[in-house]
């Protein structure tokens, strides 16, 4: 059955984000005191909440300096001067076709809320989405949170919703949550890294999408 709602992930999903978050995480890092984590250490960790992947990076720094990281990064992105939030080409062509044809869409982040306001301000995509999920509101992914509390302020139950993420985590809360799943590559992990969790198909771009949809 089709499913009624899509509950997109941003960073690597809609957004080509995932080289300005490593270059941004090397560059907090250095202006904190800390030596800049290489890119493959960082890069599985995407889509995790920032607290998440602070703590993971710089487990020999306690939580009073791991915060003071974590903050200074959260004013970088935030910064007005800051122009990364670059969405995919084919992100806003994929939602005007779904949304076109009556699918509900979501956003579920490991962004905090000013983040994601900042990104949704920044892409004029407001308009796209009936309800919004974000790591500091909820536990982050993999934790089914996010897409449970999407799907009842929306009335949709677990089985009618459709998680499109780039990372494990989005996969693996898809399925903890109940719902399916569809894994794309445009992100941060690797085919061969989605290919080990629970995922209906792996697309190569969100142009995909709309086709995919026809055959489910």
């Amino acid at each position: 059955m089709s499913p009624k709602l899509i509950i997109f992930d941003w960073d690597g999903t809609l957004a080509d984000t995932t080289a300005p978050i490593i270059r941004t995480m090397q560059a907090v890092f250095r202006e904190c005191g800390w030596p800049a984590p290489a890119d493959e250490a960082v890069r599985p960790l995407i889509g995790n909440s920032l607290s998440g992947i602070i703590a993971r990076l710089l487990p020999q720094a306690d939580a009073a300096q791991q915060a003071a990281v974590a903050q200074a990064y959260a004013l970088s992105t935030l910064n007005p001067n800051n122009q990364n939030m670059m969405l995919f080409a084919e992100a806003l062509p994929c939602l005007d076709t779904l949304k076109q044809r009556g699918y509900w869409l979501a956003v579920a982040t490991g962004k905090g809320r000013s983040g994601l306001d900042g990104a949704i301000a920044q892409t004029g995509t407001a308009g796209y989405w009936l309800a919004t999920r974000c790591a500091s509101e909820c536990p982050p992914k993999p934790a089914p949170d996010m897409v449970l509390e999407l799907c009842d302020e929306l009335g949709v139950a677990p089985a009618d919703a459709l998680v499109v993420g780039d990372t494990t985590y989005d996969l693996d809360m898809a399925a903890h949550a109940g719902c399916r799943a569809v894994a794309v590559s445009t992100g941060a992990h690797t085919p061969d890294m989605l290919a080990a969790s629970p995922h209906l198909a792996l697309l190569g771009s969100l142009a995909e999408l709309p086709a995919l949809l026809d055959r489910v």
